[in-house]
């Protein structure tokens, strides 16, 4: 082995070995202190009436990172993604975070398999299920336990989301929804019999009032089983429950009211994913705060922006990566402006396909190769140095 080959060779191993010793250490102090008891865990609190994320040891911080970490199409390297991550000034990781990153950063834990919903999905691939089946709910528990496990005593852990932009209401792309899902199940299920004992009871008019008055026993039936085992299997961790979607145009789209109203028992804050356009939607924003009184984190967001000959497919994306840094920093700044927003995730690491069969580009916040972005990445830099600026020092 030439000198050259064998210097390249110690450095890669030395290299390992202090990523090992190093996780080893980290897995070692969460194992020890679980069996201590000592609560490591982010919390969420105020200081002069505004909502803070706050670390184990007591420190507010304001998350800002990027989601989709660990999708496999983005292909990126870990060790080089955080290096990036922490130049540009990020101090978290959104959901989606792989287990590498996990001891490197606080991160979003997540599931969307255990009802797989999400409008995006398209119409085929959307399934309801009997939430009112006890064998159903069975798996939903066992589901909840197997996702709480992986993360609750990792001091990292911000706190959990729940189902991704859920068909929960009754016009909504995939076509169908979960009332006439269960209006259409066999006399035998438990659904069905819910349903038919629901309507003994109902007193009001037929069509969309009965709809949603059954939509809402839908509801309250999942998150009676999903929340309860959220908080067995997790107790003390924050639960920022289903991730809801705004609409452009001021209108909720999978956000329903009654919907939202029986989550609010077993959440700690709400979940949003407002459109991935410029200008602060503040009213929508400060109209959900009113009513759940629980703080907010946008888990999911971005400033679409064109990019040579890519199909982006973005409403009215921004003219360059240029204005979208401008429309990225004043938009976050405004969300520090509020008294109950915790944190703000990037969409995508780096340019993938869209998924799910769908056409485009998922466009990233790095370049091809991890590169910066002309005027977006020093954008991102002087706000997250604001970020820094303007969060408690306690």
């Amino acid at each position: 082995m030439k000198r050259s080959q064998a210097s390249r060779f110690f450095k890669v191993l030395l290299s390992l070995s202090v990523i090992t010793i190093s996780f080893k250490s980290f897995a070692q102090t969460s194992k020890l202190n679980a069996k201590k008891g000592k609560t490591e865990k982010i919390t969420l609190g105020k200081i002069k009436g505004r909502h803070w994320l706050f670390m184990p040891n007591g420190k507010p911080f304001f998350a800002h990172g990027i989601t989709h970490a660990g999708n496999l199409d983005a292909n990126i390297d870990f060790e080089e993604f955080s290096k990036a991550c922490k130049e540009v000034g990020f101090n978290a990781y959104g959901y989606g975070c792989p287990e590498p990153l996990r001891k490197d950063m606080p991160f979003i834990e997540s599931w969307n398999h255990l009802v797989p919903i999400s409008y995006y999905r398209g119409k085929n691939a959307v399934r309801f299920i009997d939430v009112f089946d006890l064998k159903v709910q069975a798996k939903l528990t066992n589901g909840v336990k197997a996702n709480c496990l992986r993360s609750r005593n990792n001091p990292n852990l911000i706190g959990y989301c729940w189902t991704d932009l859920a068909s929960w209401p009754l016009n909504n792309p995939s076509g169908n929804n979960w009332v006439e899902f269960i209006q259409n199940l066999p006399k035998e299920a438990p659904g069905q019999k819910a349903y038919q004992k629901f309507l003994t009871q109902w007193n009001g008019d037929e069509g969309k009032a009965r709809d949603l008055a059954f939509l809402r026993l839908i509801a309250r039936e999942y998150f009676r089983v999903v929340g309860q085992a959220q908080r067995k299997h997790a107790p003390g961790r924050l639960v920022f429950g289903e991730r809801f979607g705004l609409s452009a145009f001021n209108q909720f789209t999978t956000l329903v009211p009654e919907v939202l109203e029986e989550m609010l028992p077993y959440v700690d804050g709400i979940a949003i994913q407002p459109p991935f356009r410029g200008g602060f939607p503040k009213d929508q924003l400060d109209t959900i705060y009113e009513q759940t009184g629980k703080p907010i984190l946008l888990c999911d967001f971005a400033i679409r922006f064109r990019d040579g000959d890519k199909d982006i497919r973005s409403w009215k994306p921004a003219a360059d990566s240029v204005a979208a840094g401008k429309s990225y920093s004043e938009y976050v700044k405004a969300t520090l402006d509020t008294d109950y927003i915790v944190g703000v995730f990037w969409c995508n690491p780096v340019d993938t396909p869209k998924g799910f069969g769908k056409p485009g580009v998922k466009q990233g916040f790095f370049g091809k190769d991890l590169t910066e972005r002309p005027g977006l990445h020093d954008s991102v830099k002087r706000l997250n140095a604001y970020r820094d600026k303007v969060t408690p020092k306690r």
